[in-house]
């Protein structure tokens, strides 16, 4: 699964604490809520499940073992 450290390494966080994911795995976040001030994590949540992490390696192998994730 994804831990924070690994999360960053997919995404960045802007000025008020919001993550967003990079270009590479947005697509699987199009049906989840976009973070906002009051729900900044959102995006994050859902990139630290186990649906994520099998997604990414079943999606993004290549992403999958640059960052040490395995489903």
């Amino acid at each position: 699964m994804f831990t924070w450290t690994t999360i960053r390494k997919i995404g960045k966080s802007d000025n008020a604490g919001r993550w967003y994911p990079c270009a590479d795995v947005a697509e699987y976040f199009a049906g989840i809520r976009a973070p906002s001030r009051a729900w900044p994590h959102s995006y994050a949540k859902a990139a630290q499940t186990k649906k994520f992490a099998a997604w990414v390696a079943a999606n993004r192998p290549e992403l999958a073992a640059r960052v040490g994730v395995s489903a």
